[in-house]
């Protein structure tokens, strides 16, 4: 007896050390879950949750009529609920009364005042009047009729079509959906169109994007970008180089027509781009000239000449004509006041290929036998408004009476005609004189 009273005693002092080893064991889980919980960081508790889930919404497929039933139960409660209120009456929330001279709005209502939700299954789904196209239910939205509505005879229209007619339909809707994506197609951005693409809507489009306004027939299309435009690939490196990324305004639109060996006369404002709108096309073609008749022809003065109404003016043009013209062998001499006549003069004699001048030295220089225009075939008045309004229109007459009349535009529709012009532009020596 003692021996089983003592096997006994201890077989519950076991049992009492595993209980209550495995209640500090479940403390200590707890104690950790809690812990990797606040530390746990926020993303991947969000990816734990939505995991978790996923999970309960897999298995709760399973259980799908039991949730019914507990919504139904639910459901049933809150209608008991509300007809007890209703009739054995409860306590009420006083409303607040709302005084006449009160401007404040109340926006507190109570919850028996809605009555876009019932509990009671009869008043849940109710039955829609259709007025056959008629009328609508007065105190309702009528997009929601509306919508009730197409809906309604969407579904009947479904239940009475025949296989043939389903398949009609389903034709038809195929082919509105084709048609409008042609639409969306058609309609897109010009800048996500291939340059090819593009109509003449998109063109107006991008002239009002940019203010760009023309006058003139035949115009040429801007230059959507440098990447697009018809220049030749070194002229394009060195505009990389010079940072111009994307052309302005009145560089999309001179640039093209300056190429087809028109006359052009451009309004923008200062720090435009307007000295690289004319150089660009100038130097196209100058690059395209063979460089030993450049060098052999020298003697017969340069192919261009940019008369600028100021000295400071002509030298800003200097400037950024070195930066284009240098890196393709193209020189260029400023003639302007200030400045040794003969060393000028020393310069013009070495030759180039454009020269920046003020009217005024220009006109003594070409006096004087220190240059002559024989092959000048490019005339830039830069700031001729100004030019005019200071008197020196009879010094650019005076100016362009030295050049050759050979090389003048003739006065018929061929001057008019854009292919003409650009295989002129494109015939090297005997290209006509532009402006």
């Amino acid at each position: 007896e003692r021996e089983a009273e003592a096997l006994k005693r201890r077989q519950q002092e076991v049992e009492e050390r595993q209980r209550m080893l495995e209640e500090e064991r479940k403390k200590r889980k707890q104690f950790q879950d809690l812990g990797r919980k606040m530390l746990e960081d926020p993303q991947e508790r969000e990816r734990r949750e939505r995991r978790e889930r996923m999970e309960r919404e897999t298995n709760g497929n399973e259980d799908e009529e039991g949730r019914q039933k507990i919504r139904e139960e639910k459901d049933k409660s809150k209608e008991l609920h509300a007809i007890k209120e209703r009739y054995l009456g409860g306590i009420k929330k006083r409303r607040r009364t709302r005084h006449l001279n009160d401007r404040k709005f109340v926006f507190e209502w109570d919850a028996s005042e809605d009555t876009s939700i019932d509990y009671n299954p009869l008043y849940k789904e109710r039955h829609q009047v259709q007025l056959l196209g008629r009328g609508f239910i007065a105190g309702i939205d009528l997009k929601q009729q509306k919508r009730e509505q197409s809906r309604f005879y969407g579904d009947l229209m479904e239940k009475r079509r025949t296989l043939e007619e389903k398949e009609q339909e389903e034709a038809r809707l195929r082919k509105l959906r084709k048609k409008e994506a042609k639409q969306r197609w058609d309609d897109r951005h010009w800048s996500q169109k291939k340059l090819d693409e593009m109509t003449d809507r998109d063109w107006r489009i991008f002239r009002e994007d940019y203010s760009i306004t023309t006058k003139g027939g035949k115009i040429p299309n801007p230059i959507r970008s440098w990447k697009d435009s018809s220049l030749p690939p070194h002229i394009l490196e060195v505009i990389d180089k010079c940072g111009y990324k994307e052309p302005t305004p009145i560089q999309r639109q001179a640039i093209p027509i300056g190429l087809q060996n028109r006359d052009i006369i451009g309004v923008a404002e200062t720090g435009s781009g307007k000295t690289a709108a004319f150089l660009i096309p100038l130097l196209v073609w100058i690059t395209t000239l063979p460089k030993i008749d450049r060098i052999e022809e020298s003697d017969q003065g340069p192919y261009a000449i940019i008369l600028a109404p100021t000295r400071e003016l002509a030298q800003q043009i200097e400037e950024e004509t070195i930066k284009f013209g240098k890196p393709l062998g193209i020189r260029t001499v400023a003639v302007i006041g200030g400045i040794s006549r003969e060393d000028q003069g020393f310069r013009l004699r070495m030759g180039c290929e454009i020269v920046i001048a003020t009217p005024g030295r220009l006109i003594d220089v070409l006096e004087n036998r220190y240059l002559v225009l024989s092959r000048c075939t490019y005339v830039v008045l830069d700031e001729a408004d100004r030019m005019i309004d200071m008197g020196f229109e009879p010094d650019v007459q005076k100016i362009l009476e030295h050049m050759p009349v050979s090389n003048q535009k003739p006065d018929t529709d061929e001057a008019e005609d854009p292919e003409k012009m650009l295989a002129n532009f494109e015939s090297g020596k005997h290209k006509y004189r532009q402006g």
